[in-house]
């Protein structure tokens, strides 16, 4: 078996699927390779990690904050330490540049750190303790058992991780899925972090989400679901804990907008931090920028320049170290986002495109596409209204405040949106208008995020938070205990 035909980890060891069935994983760069394999699981093998999660939970909840805070420490330092095959394996399977890979492997240690650097406040937050003259009261926060974790491809690693540290640090523990397009990444980074815990108390159980997650999602020995991805799975997930009156985290993508207003200064600073807030990771991120909306007095400058810049970008292999953007990472994304695309430009939409393929030889053999602005478009088009998940900017001019928070907030979505002027008072006026779980003002994207502060969404964006304090207490239930004689 090669180093990329992988097996499910469950209870500390490696396994096959039950009815040994395995899964093809594809390079989006060339779609002719075959990067490797992984088990496509059924039921039974989530039954089977649920059982043992189950079993390991009860051992894991026992120990001491500071117990369980010193193993996580441990699995952090381990995928921090990574071999660099691991973030190589996660290019090769979804496409998406060496460097962006790599920052994938890192982020859970980032994130865990809020939790780890002031273990008395966390204790704290798990344990709120009140002693007066009538008595002891506490309010313990528990763990809820166990947590089934359901992964996207485009960040598999971070968006497991923001749900491992909190979960495994408040005593619960976790069976994982990840999409069948990134497993493999997931399962290299679960061989570095499962060394550092006890066998069950984190499981990966891969194959298809019509069959794994669906599984897990109705398991009657799962306490809660953390899930991000689509909005339509995200509904099938929240139907199946809906009926079984458990709980969930969801995060369902966004159309996030980032709004110039008219004194905003357009130099190479704000056109750079746009560029990398649309086309990172080729597009394919929760968070990037999606719409663009521009004071129409400066919607021709913001515009020319921002094609200027993007004739920098380099597409091709994400392993290349001349590309600066890899290609979608799938054969499904890409249909749907050429479809946007060809729909909004049927009706009169103008798109252009620009940068270079690294290699033109090889371009019809990858999910390949050059970064795009899209202007002149009717804000009810698909590409505007939607979440396109591409490399492609739809531009949309504003002539006042008003307006432009009418246009943000015409969407179902609501995760993240940025204002970009000179005046912060305006700014902060105007976010508080804005429907979404994150608004920046005069930056948007990785570098802005704080792993103390929640992150999610409001509307279609999903429920729940994830990171700093309230993202830890999504994975606990309250239990007060009171010896308190107020009355008589």
């Amino acid at each position: 078996m090669s180093a990329l035909d992988m097996q499910m980890y469950v209870d500390g060891r490696w396994h096959e699927g039950s009815d040994g069935g395995r899964i093809s994983v594809i390079n989006p760069a060339r779609t002719s390779e075959i990067v490797g394999s992984i088990p496509d699981g059924t039921a039974i093998d989530v039954d089977v990690a649920v059982s043992v999660a189950k079993r390991a939970q009860l051992e894991w909840a026992r120990l001491s904050l500071a117990e369980r805070a010193a193993m996580v420490a441990e699995a952090g330092a381990r995928l921090a330490a990574i071999d660099p095959s691991a973030p190589e394996a996660l290019t090769r399977e979804m496409g998406k540049i060496l460097a962006e890979s790599v920052m994938d492997f890192q982020s859970p240690p980032w994130a865990w750190s809020h939790y780890l650097n002031d273990l008395d406040a966390l204790d704290r937050v798990l344990t709120d303790r009140r002693f007066d003259d009538t008595g002891r009261l506490e309010v313990r926060r528990r763990p809820v058992g166990v947590v089934g974790a359901i992964v996207p491809w485009n960040w598999p690693i971070a968006l497991l991780g923001v749900k491992l540290g909190p979960a495994l640090l408040a005593g619960n523990t976790i069976v994982a899925v990840p999409s069948p397009f990134a497993s493999l990444g997931v399962l290299k980074a679960i061989e570095a972090i499962g060394a550092a815990l006890p066998a069950g108390v984190v499981n990966v159980v891969t194959g298809t989400g019509e069959r794994v997650g669906a599984a897990l999602s109705a398991h009657p020995d799962v306490d809660m679901i953390a899930f991000t991805g689509g909005l339509e799975a995200g509904r099938a997930v929240a139907q199946a804990l809906g009926s079984r009156l458990r709980r969930g985290v969801f995060e369902l993508g966004g159309n996030d907008p980032a709004v110039l207003l008219d004194d905003v200064t357009v130099d190479d600073d704000l056109i750079r931090n746009l560029v990398a807030a649309f086309t990172v990771t080729s597009g394919q991120v929760c968070f990037a920028v999606k719409r663009l909306y521009v004071h129409d007095s400066l919607l021709e400058e913001v515009t020319a320049k921002l094609g200027d810049a993007l004739q920098d970008v380099v597409v091709g292999d994400g392993l290349d170290p001349e590309v600066t953007m890899g290609p979608l990472a799938n054969e499904r994304q890409f249909k749907r986002f050429t479809a946007m695309l060809a729909e909004a430009e049927a009706s009169g939409a103008k798109v252009q495109s620009f940068g270079r393929a690294r290699d033109q030889g090889s371009w019809s053999g990858g999910y390949f596409h050059l970064p795009s602005l899209v202007t002149q478009v009717r804000a009810e088009e698909r590409i505007v209204a939607d979440e396109q998940f591409g490399p492609a900017l739809p531009i949309v001019g504003f002539r006042s405040d008003s307006e432009a928070i009418s246009l943000v907030n015409a969407t179902p979505y609501g995760l993240t949106s940025s204002i970009w002027t000179t005046d912060p008072s305006r700014a902060w006026e105007m976010a508080g208008h804005i429907d979404a779980g994150v608004t920046f003002i005069n930056k948007h994207g990785m570098a802005a995020f704080d792993p103390g502060a929640p992150f999610g969404g409001v509307k279609d964006s999903g429920y729940g938070r994830e990171m700093g304090t309230e993202g830890l207490l999504e994975y606990t239930w309250t239990h007060q205990i009171n010896d308190r004689q107020i009355l008589g």
